[in-house]
């Protein structure tokens, strides 16, 4: 099974084509139209059938100084058309920037490895942009790194290549720097669970200190689906809100919805972008605080919140004023295609099973006889792409603790059930726990394989009864 998956996840990787240039730039990046866009390709890259792939994107800076206006990711096939999110999904893209020597640190993870990130994109593909007179210094001798998850949701296999476009201004403007707050700060597996207990909303929120001052131009933001809305605030100006950025869902009708099995909550198709000439100013050391608002009326799994923030200088002169005014040339970007809905849409997941033939089917039924713990902790070993107690029984209160030693990457997440949760991607003898207080099926997934690992768990109303642990090897 490992050598399958090694073979259906193949990745071809090779060196990125030399810069193409367009002129004027591309119209999602609203710049000067008397600039150029720089486009390069990434790969080929191959994925197996309902297979999700994490690798590097090889970039590298456009080969002219100055600094960029406009920039933005898409996946295209040999001939360069775009591939619809519904065959192949740009989960999720983060370019990093290590300077000439390859060493400058993302300035909110000081203490990690992480270089500086400067453009993230997902499912809601938001071009950056930036006011005019504003760009990200860029150098052609500048060391670019991007890390990649993509989804596949058909049998067979799907070939695309990771297209770049980025606009540079040669000529001076105002340097902007990145600063990437999330929710889950400096994880490369920044996600949690919305339980979905009926309540209307659920919200988690991280407290933030600027490391140096200087003005709010820019404001992206990523979130997934079930959100409804990623607020920065200002602590210390009575918590006002300086930025909302909202999501925007599909239409009813995309195929994106009608996709067979629906492995993934699909996250919104866009989500709005704010920026402003003039800028929040901010002093050295102040707080700002992210906040991430989901639908809690039932489950959603593995979601994050991450606002980015592109970050002018102090402006020459300006007085130190605390709770400057709102900019008054602020602009808000949003959807830019018809039908978008802003209510987080009613998406139903369950498990899904690969066929003989290849193709994966939803089902509900667990596979094998039931394995029945009376006791107060049962232990799953997650192994060779299986769980290996893929239907359990438990009694109420009972604790299950999944086991995962091999090298390859695995979770344990629910597609349905009572409660949503979640483990993070788990490997090399890792562990993961979850107490079950509801009774109820809950239907399991490994999330990066979500055709071909599924478990149930089924939570009886009777009590767990403390006869010791039942573990399997």
């Amino acid at each position: 099974m490992v050598r399958f998956f090694a073979v259906v996840a193949l990745l071809l990787a090779l060196a990125p084509a030399a810069h193409a240039q367009i002129t004027p730039p591309v119209p999602e990046h609203k710049a000067d139209p008397s600039l150029t866009t720089y486009v390069q390709r990434s790969g080929p890259f191959k994925l197996g059938p309902y297979a999700t792939l994490f690798d590097s994107a090889k970039v590298t800076p456009p080969q002219v100084p100055g600094a960029i206006v406009g920039m933005d990711v898409r996946l295209v096939d040999s001939d360069g058309k775009v591939i619809p999110q519904y065959v192949a999904m740009l989960h999720h893209l983060v370019y990093t920037n290590g300077g000439q020597d390859n060493r400058r640190p993302d300035p909110m993870c000081p203490m990690k490895t992480t270089r500086e990130r400067f453009y993230g994109t997902s499912e809601e593909l938001r071009p950056m942009t930036l006011p005019a007179g504003y760009g990200y210094p860029s150098n052609p001798a500048d060391k670019w790194h991007g890390s990649i998850m993509v989804m596949h949701h058909r049998s067979g296999t799907q070939e695309f290549f990771v297209e770049t476009r980025v606009t540079v201004d040669p000529r001076p403007v105002i340097p902007v720097k990145p600063y990437w707050l999330s929710v889950i700060p400096c994880s490369p597996d920044p996600q949690w669970s919305v339980p979905g207990r009926g309540s209307k909303e659920h919200r988690r929120a991280r407290l933030f200190a600027m490391p140096e001052a200087g003005r709010i131009v820019a404001v992206g933001g990523h979130l997934h689906g079930g959100a409804k809305e990623l607020i920065l605030s200002q602590p210390g100006c009575t918590y006002r809100t300086l930025v909302s950025n909202k999501p925007f869902y599909a239409p009813a009708k995309d195929r994106l919805y009608a996709v067979r099995p629906l492995l993934h909550e699909p996250d919104p198709k866009a989500i709005s972008w704010w920026q402003s000439p003039t800028g929040y100013a901010f002093r050295k050391g102040e707080q700002f605080k992210v906040t991430a608002a989901y639908d809690n009326t039932r489950p959603h799994t593995r979601v994050m919140g991450i606002s980015h923030l592109y970050v002018a200088p102090p402006l020459p002169g300006a007085p130190d004023v605390k709770c400057a005014s709102a900019p008054p040339d602020a602009v808000e970007l949003g959807a830019e295609f018809a039908g978008a809905r802003t209510k987080p849409p009613a998406v139903r997941l369950t498990m899904s099973r690969v066929g003989k033939d290849g193709r994966a089917r939803p089902t509900t039924r667990a596979e094998g006889t039931a394995r029945k713990v009376k006791g107060l902790a049962a232990t799953v070993t997650v192994s060779d792409f299986a769980f290996n107690s893929s239907n359990l029984v438990v009694g109420l209160g009972a604790t299950v603790r999944w086991r995962f030693p091999d090298n390859e990457r695995h979770d344990v997440t629910l597609a349905d059930g009572p409660v949503g949760f979640g483990s993070d991607w788990s490997q090399d003898g890792e562990k993961y726990g979850r107490r079950f207080t509801e009774p109820g099926r809950y239907l399991l997934m490994c999330s990066l394989h979500a055709a071909f690992m599924s478990q149930v768990v089924t939570v009886r109303t009777t009590p767990a009864v403390p006869r010791g642990s039942d573990k399997s090897s």
